[in-house]
């Protein structure tokens, strides 16, 4: 069984939390990027172990995934663009990828939204994301949620986005966990992401989406300091339009772009600890093919 399941970067959200994981999850809006999270599993492989990138992974999400499903085992051969902590919704991925090889081994029914609503459960459990796994499993490019919940509960609609956009995520400083990030921020994020989704509403296109993401970001994690240094470092590019805008998500600097040229590339890298790569909207969801 193969499965390919799109990245996710929220510009903003609200988050909504209750006493069930069916009816907890986010307001919000968010892009799905492509290169995909892709995964093989092995129905009547031995092993218990996922593996990501040939390493194998040592994570909570595994062993809460089991315990949901009732399996003992589960494995999965996993390759990523992304990893835990970058902000590109790696760990909805990892949970639905989990959530289907639990399934699978214990020779149960298996649908999307059978998958997502185990692996939304996960993620809620351990709050290791509160939206991502109902956004890339619809995918869309520009995925609006309306009503927070797992699939099923959740209300999703698409925005239309132009194709040329790409988006260049950089490590600008010390990965942060959701839980982390939820903790630490969670008074700012609620009140912020309140007034984006407010406006974002009213006016739901793309470019809006671009300003609102940056007001969020401004609110909730980039300092005066911060905006000062970024456009001091991407100003011939901004000027240029080479560079639409910018914004920050937990430590991580999402650039979007129209024209990625090699310039920019090596202006981000000499600036940047890590640029984790060139990715594209995708209007494509999650994926399962036996």
């Amino acid at each position: 069984m193969r499965i390919k399941i799109p990245l996710h970067i929220s510009g903003f959200w609200v988050p909504h939390v209750t006493n069930n994981p069916l009816t907890t999850g986010s307001l919000g809006a968010g892009i799905t990027l492509e290169p995909p999270v892709e995964a093989e599993i092995k129905k009547d492989a031995l092993k218990d172990e996922v593996l990501v990138n040939s390493s194998v992974l040592k994570h909570d999400i595994v062993n809460v995934v089991k315990r949901i499903v009732g399996a003992d085992r589960v494995y999965a051969e996993i390759t990523s663009p992304s990893h835990l902590g970058e902000g590109l919704g790696f760990s909805a991925a990892l949970s639905i990828v989990i959530a289907a090889s639990a399934l699978s081994n214990l020779g149960k029914p298996l649908t999307l939204n059978r998958v997502g609503v185990i692996a939304h459960e996960a993620e809620v459990s351990l709050m290791t994301g509160l939206g991502d796994v109902v956004a890339e499993l619809r995918g869309g490019g520009l995925v609006v949620r309306l009503k927070p919940g797992a699939p099923g509960v959740s209300e999703l609609d698409v925005v239309p986005v132009r194709d040329s956009i790409s988006i260049i995520p950089c490590i600008i400083r010390r990965e942060m966990t959701t839980p982390q990030m939820l903790r630490d921020y969670w008074s700012s994020i609620k009140e912020a992401g309140e007034r984006a989704f407010r406006k974002f509403i009213a006016e739901p296109t793309f470019d809006r989406f671009l300003e609102l993401s940056v007001e969020f970001s401004r609110a909730v994690f980039m300092s005066k300091e911060t905006e000062e240094k970024l456009r001091e470092t991407l100003h011939k590019h901004l000027s240029s339009g080479g560079v639409i805008t910018y914004f920050i998500k937990k430590g991580t600097l999402v650039v979007i772009s129209d024209k990625p040229d090699e310039e920019l590339m090596s202006v981000l890298r000499r600036s940047f600890s890590r640029v984790l790569g060139v990715f594209k909207l995708t209007h494509e969801g999650a994926s399962i093919k036996i």
